[in-house]
Formats: C-alpha cells, structure tokens, sequence
C-alpha cells in the first residue's frame, strides 16, 4: 500500500495496489465500524477515518492537536490517494507542528500534484535543516528538476482521456480483448461486493467494453466473464494469443484467515462462458502475495508481480517458465536492474520484446511512473523513464500496446494503446488514457558556430570504484558464530546519488559477479552509495571526489538478515539500578537509527537482558525500562514506532553460568546484561 517510511515516501494507485497485493491485512474483508477516527486510521478505513478526524479538528481548539490531526488526515487522504487535499492538510499541519518529517511529506504532496517548483524549494529547505537526511531531500530534488526538463521537452506522444469507458470510480489496468473489446478493472457500482472503507469505493471487477469505431469509443462496459467476478476484489487481466486463456488477479476468499492475493487461471468453454477459476501457485508457499499477471504471446513465460521474503523490496517482478507437464515452473526475480527497494508491478511485454513496468523506486516524476527496459542475455536493462505526457506526478501505470511505441511511419495521432493514471483532471480515482503519437514539427535551422576545439578545458578523469562484500560466518544460520571473513556479494544491486546541489547524477546499476562496479563521476562532488540485495541489509558510505583526476575507491560490506535471532548490540550500559540512556551509548543507538532508516521495511524487537542480582521481578521490570528507553530514543530520532517492540527479558536468557547464587566475575555477569536486536518481520507497511 502507499507508504510514508524513514527514507521515502510510496504513492500508490490506491484501488489498483489494493487489488494486487494487500498483504494479510483485511484487504477484502468487511470492516467493523470504528468507534473513532483514530481507529478507523488504525484499521486502514482511511476514507472514513479522514471524514471522522476532521470532525474533531473542528471541535478543538488546541493548536498543537490541531497540528496532530490535521497531518492524520493528510496521512490518510494520501494513503486514499487524495493528493490535493493530503496537500491542503500538511499545510495547515506545518503551522503549529514540530515534526521535522512534515516537511519532507508536504513537499512530496506539492510534487505529486506537479507543483514542482514548490516541491523543490521545499526540498531544499529540508536538506539544508536536516543534513542527516540529504541524500533523500536530494534524491526528490533531482526528480523535480527532471521532471520540469521533461516538461519542457517536445514528447512524440498525446494522451486522452478514454471517457466513453471511464467512470467517477477507479477504472485501470485495460487490455485487448478479441481485437476490439477492453477488458479492465473497475470499482464502479455496479461492480459486486460492499463499498470498501479504504477508499469509499465497491470491491474491483472485471469488466468490458466494445469498440464503437474509433480508438476511444467503446459502448457501456459490462461485467466480464460469467464466473469470474465475486464479492472480493479481481482484476489487472491478461489473455493467451487465442483468447481462450485467461489469468487475473483475485484477493481474499470466504476463508477470513486468507486475505492474500494470487493468481488464477480461466479457460473458454464451447458455449462461451468461463470455467470456474484455478489458482495458480507459484511460490510453495500460499501466503506470499502475487498479483498482475503478464502472458507472453506464446504462452510459455508468465510474468507478475509478489512480495515473497526474499526480494529487493516492496514489490518485485518476476517470471515463471510454463513446464511440460502444464504447470509453472519456480518464479525467477528479474533482477537489481528492473527491482528497487522500491514498488514494481505492471509487467507488459511488446512484439519487439520490450518490457514496460511501473515503479516508484526508479527516478521519475511522482507516484508510479512507466518505465521500458531492453532484454540483454539473461538479464534486462537500460531501464528508461518514459516521461511526460504518458507519465505525470500522480500514479501512472498498466501500460498495454496496439502498435510497438518505436514504430516508423505512422500517422500523426494514431492510437498506440492504452495506460492508466490517477493524474489531475480525470473522471475518477484512477482513469484509463489513450496513447498517441504525435509527429513533432522539424525544428528551425540554427546558425550556431561549434565551438573550437582548443577553447574547450582539459577533461578530468575522476572514477569512482567499488566492492559490495558479505560477512561469511562458521555457520551461516547463526549470526553469533565465529565470523571468518568478508567475501564477494555477486550482483548486488547498486544506487549512486550526487549530493551536491547542483549535481544531476543519479544512477542505479547491477554490480559484477564479483560485487565489483567502476563508473566515471564529477569532480568535487559529495556521492551517496547505496547497496541492496535480497535477505541483506541494506547499507550507504558517502565518499567525495577532488579536483585531480583520480581514482575514489569504496567498500560496502552488508550483512545478512538473520529473522527471529537475537544478536547483541556491543557498548550499550546503563549505570546502576537505572534505564537511562548513556551518552557513550548514543553514538552506537545512532548507528541502529541509520540502519532503520536505511532498511524501512524491517519491524524490530529491542531486548534487554540482566545479570542474576536482585529479584526476578526487580530484573524484568528494570529490563523492561531499559528496552523501552532504547525504543524511545530510536522513535525520537524519527524510526516509526510501529516498527520498534520493547522487551524485558530479565535474567531468564543467561548466556553463561551464573545465576542465582552462583559466584561469578563482574566480567562473567557484565556479558548477561546485555541489549539485544532481533529482526521480527521484513515486510513493514503504513
């Protein structure tokens, strides 16, 4: 779902991702009505919780619960995707609020609604009064400035709005259908099911649409398909060459306990209804979230989109090969180059085999935004943003194709195909568009002179060369084992952020086999360099280039994510009886604050331990203080406190021998008291 997290903010087409992949988290079922607008926030019944909060901002007169709930009801209008009012919200929040991240979501908002040169100068400000946080104020400054070039540039493409389908609720993910009919996702109100508190909409269907002539006139949609539909949510189609295959997306059952999405499988039977749907399993395990099915036109790769433990981030895409046997084969992960930590979706494949996908972990101009990649060997590449106009600064996705976008010679405004967004100006939450091409003019003749070649100064060859390593520890399950050297991490993916201000560089690659990269940088010039790769921490060192030409070297050693594990964190004390945190401790808290910041998506318990002196209850109650300081001090630093669990131990998880009335060294008791780090969950979301 869209999340605000420590170091990035996700706006997501709130129908359409609802529909992919919601996580267990009640994404169909029906909510009990809330007693309160904090609740119904709670509950993720965001388009209630907006309309209950702002009944008690109304009522209050204190301006600092006014700041509180004013930035609650733009956290959920933007988690409802209702960009303009979460914009008018975090202004009158940002009155009398001292969050310092209210700032950084308030220009997010300005961005997403294509006020860039707002969202830029608020994102300067932000990096200039949170130098902590440069990287991520840069990484959204860069985005504005390309976004006003890309603005700016003459595009060959022209969207419109496809009215004669869309409606005042959220319709998205079009494809073509037996050549001239639309099969697409819709929340409209015929579709079935109850209204959905999250968005004050109906639960998704499939349905279709006749072409009547042109490209963009289509007789009133219906539902499609005679079995398909339910009460639940279904959607994001894709159909075999022959039509008489379809896979969609489904989410949730009769069974309350299974609120995930999957994919299922269709066939066309003789008299021209639908079977009753399969699913489609394609990880072994049921729980794991997959959603918007892509089939090649020879039917033998599937691509989609999941959210298994092991990814590179929110969502990645992936493919699975059709087997002899008629099943699908393991899902492979398409790689560092397509993924980000990131959301992925949207698959589309185009004759020539170029792959189109949304993303909002990809450099673009706000929401999602859709990318092309290009398939070398094994892996893709040469990942493009596709620009304005079929991109903008609300969620633009689902991108599906009558004619190749590179193709020659066409005429001026022939239909190419059809995309959706949620951008301003639509009929409703999310749109479909029709995608055009446009011949631009021939530009005039220019008398520019070239400049000489001897006026030009002397090129400075600065590089920047790197090494991503993994800890390699006696044994690879424990990570309190004896550690025995850092060794290689293959095909890590890479992320290179220029800090200056003036700085354009902003790059995203694959590392080597060997984990090694080498790429040409700016002279003095601040770089932030970010490594990832699935079951790893993520990790960033900043390096700086001088003026000379010469070599910046930078080594990134991450470490692997050992779930449910207790590892200690050295050189945390407190003094005697208390639960205070030390100022020699806050140095190493602020190295936790940086790995939060740097991995949002990991839930975390924080343990303390006691040595066997005192009482048994007297331990946990201490320890318990300790924990909870530590979690205080981790959320004042800005983590979420939804990600951060306190818990006392006690003396109940001795590492040696010395409990009660055993006679030990202050040594042998100093390695009981002890703070502790267990990694409990990986899949965090607002």
């Amino acid at each position: 779902m869209p999340s605000i997290k420590i170091n990035t903010v996700r706006l997501y087409s709130i129908t359409a991702v609802i529909l992919l992949l919601c996580g267990n988290i009640s994404c169909t079922k029906l909510f009990v009505p809330p007693v309160d607008g904090q609740q119904a926030f709670d509950n993720k019944s965001y388009h209630l919780a907006a309309q209950l909060l702002e009944n008690d901002y109304n009522k209050s007169s204190d301006n600092t619960a006014r700041a509180t709930l004013a930035e609650t009801i733009g956290d959920a209008c933007r988690l409802s995707n209702q960009t303009a009012a979460a914009e008018s919200w975090y202004a009158k929040a940002a009155e009398h609020s001292s969050n310092p991240e209210l700032p950084f979501k308030y220009a997010l908002m300005l961005k997403s609604n294509e006020k860039y040169e707002q969202a830029l100068q608020q994102f300067k400000e932000y990096a200039a009064n949170n130098p902590v946080e440069r990287a991520k104020a840069k990484a959204q400054i860069i985005a504005c400035q390309q976004a006003l070039q890309w603005l700016k540039e003459k595009n060959a493409f022209i969207s419109d709005n496809l009215i004669s389908v869309n409606s005042p609720a959220s319709d998205f993910a079009p494809v073509v259908y037996n050549r001239n009919s639309l099969v697409f996702t819709s929340a409209r109100a015929t579709a079935q099911g109850s209204t959905y508190d999250w968005t004050g909409e109906q639960h998704s269907d499939l349905f279709v649409a006749d072409r009547n002539g042109a490209a963009d006139l289509y007789t009133a949609a219906v539902a499609f398909g005679d079995s398909l539909n339910t009460p639940y949510n279904e959607g994001t189609a894709t159909f075999s060459a022959d039509n008489n295959t379809v896979y969609f997306t489904q989410c949730g059952s009769e069974n309350k306990n299974d609120d995930y999405c999957h994919i299922y499988r269709a066939f066309r039977k003789e008299n021209n209804r639908w079977s009753r749907p399969e699913l489609v399993l394609l990880f072994e395990a049921d729980s794991i979230n997959t959603g918007q099915p892509f089939l090649s036109t020879d039917g033998k790769l599937l691509y989609f989109a999941a959210a298994p433990p092991d990814g590179f981030g929110d969502k990645d895409l992936y493919v699975s090969e059709l087997l002899k046997d008629g099943s699908w084969g393991y899902p492979r992960n398409l790689g560092a180059d397509i993924n980000t930590a990131g959301y992925e979706g949207f698959p589309y494949i185009d004759k020539n085999g170029t792959l189109y996908f949304a993303s909002d972990g990809h450099d673009g101009m706000g929401g999602l935004d859709i990318f092309s990649a290009e398939k070398n060997g094994k892996r893709w590449t040469n990942v493009q943003n596709l620009k304005a106009p079929l991109n903008s600064g609300a969620d633009d996705f689902a991108l599906t194709l009558i004619a190749p976008l590179n193709t020659a010679a066409l005429a001026n405004k022939t239909p190419l195909g059809y995309f959706s967004s949620s951008r301003r100006g639509g009929m409703g939450n999310d749109d479909i568009y029709v995608l055009s091409n446009q011949i631009p003019a021939t530009p005039p003749p220019t008398d520019t002179i070239p400049a000489k070649i001897d006026t030009l100064p002397p090129a400075i060859a600065i590089y920047l060369k790197g090494e991503i390593l993994q800890k390699v520890f006696e044994d690879d399950t424990n990570p309190q084992s004896r550690f025995l050297h850092n060794a290689p991490l293959p095909n890590a993916a890479v992320q290179i952020l220029g800090l200056n201000l003036e700085s354009t560089l902003s790059t995203r690659f694959t590392a080597d086999e060997n984990g090694r990269f080498f790429l040409p940088v700016e002279a003095n010039s601040e770089y932030r360099v970010f490594a990832e790769a699935p079951t790893f921490f993520s990790r960033s060192e900043t390096v700086k280039s001088g003026a000379q030409s010469d070599t910046i070297e930078v080594q990134i050693v991450l470490d692997r994510i050992f779930k449910q594990q207790q590892v200690v964190i050295p050189n945390i004390y407190y003094d005697l009886d208390k639960s205070d945190i030390r100022a020699d401790a806050q140095p190493v808290l602020d190295e936790v604050v940086k790995l939060l910041q740097e991995n949002p998506r990991i839930v975390v318990e924080f343990g303390s331990h006691t040595d066997s002196r005192g009482s048994d209850a007297y331990n946990e109650e201490l320890s318990q203080a300790r924990a909870q300081a530590v979690v205080t001090y981790l959320s004042s630093k800005g983590v979420d406190a939804r990600r951060l669990l306190a818990r006392g131990y006690g003396e109940t998880q001795l590492v040696n021998r010395c409990a009660n009335g055993v006679a030990c060294s202050e040594e042998e008791h100093q390695e009981n008291r002890r703070t502790t780090f267990k990694v409990l969950s990986d899949n965090f979301r607002e």
